[in-house]
């Protein structure tokens, strides 16, 4: 399908690594490591702090147990 015919999708929210952690009960690092590992979009604005797909996030507490280490 030609991309001007692909349907919008929703803009991606962001959110701040204490953010995504305060909701996954984890730390930073942990986050991070998530990210590094393909678990978690990521970018990083400017070159800065990273941020975080909410919709990532909020998959991994609406799915099943999952290992965050």
């Amino acid at each position: 399908m030609p991309k001007s015919q692909l349907p919008d999708s929703e803009p991606i929210t962001w959110v701040t690594p204490a953010e995504a952690a305060g909701a996954l009960g984890v730390t930073t690092k942990t986050v991070s490591r998530l990210a590094d590992r393909g678990d978690i979009r990521a970018i990083r604005p400017g070159g800065t702090q990273r941020r975080y797909a909410a919709e990532d996030i909020e998959a991994i507490l609406a799915g099943a147990p999952w290992d965050a280490a």
